[in-house]
């Protein structure tokens, strides 16, 4: 019976992980509708990528990140990356879609799963990490807004976006060749 009960908990989480990848896709498109090509691979993170834990204080959920490679133009690319940061006690699945310069260009919560706190989600709280990069302002209440009531999930994201924009310009010069 617990073989059984294992198996299918393996089936729900590839069916959980699959819908958000999905989703995912789908954030994608809306935010960049006319592409020409999208790849999509899952990219290693080396123990060198680990360090940004001294910067922000927040470590990767597991050794690889979801990244796309989405192909505007001739000359336009956007890299996307999912990652996942801990609120209060669950994680919140993110995703930030970096221009070729390694800014910021869209910031989305794909999943939310605390019973609280769930204003990150708002599209005005996220756009202010438009334009943003590694050595932007990401301290709460200076260059962050703060949330009454969300204040786990706004340091959760912020580090997590922070600490994306700390490693995207290696991914941009490593996606085709990792």
């Amino acid at each position: 019976m617990k073989y059984i009960i294992y198996i299918f908990t393996i089936l729900l989480s590839f069916a959980f992980s699959s819908k958000i990848i999905d989703e995912t896709n789908l954030k994608i498109k809306k935010a960049i509708p006319d592409f020409k090509k999208i790849e999509h691979k899952m990219f290693n993170l080396k123990s060198s990528y680990k360090e940004t834990k001294k910067v922000v204080n927040q470590k990767f959920f597991r050794d690889e990140v979801n990244t796309w490679k989405i192909q505007k133009d001739d000359s336009t690319y956007y890299y996307a990356v999912l990652d996942n940061v801990i609120g209060k006690a669950m994680p919140i699945t993110f995703l930030v879609i970096f221009n070729q310069k390694g800014k910021v260009f869209e910031t989305s919560i794909i999943k939310y799963r605390e019973p609280y706190g769930g204003e990150v989600k708002s599209k005005k709280w996220l756009n202010q990490f438009s334009q943003y990069t590694d050595t932007s302002n990401y301290k709460i209440g200076d260059g962050i807004y703060a949330i009454s009531g969300a204040t786990l999930s706004v340091h959760s994201v912020s580090k997590g976006v922070h600490k994306l924009a700390l490693i995207i310009n290696h991914i941009i010069k490593n996606f085709d060749g990792e």
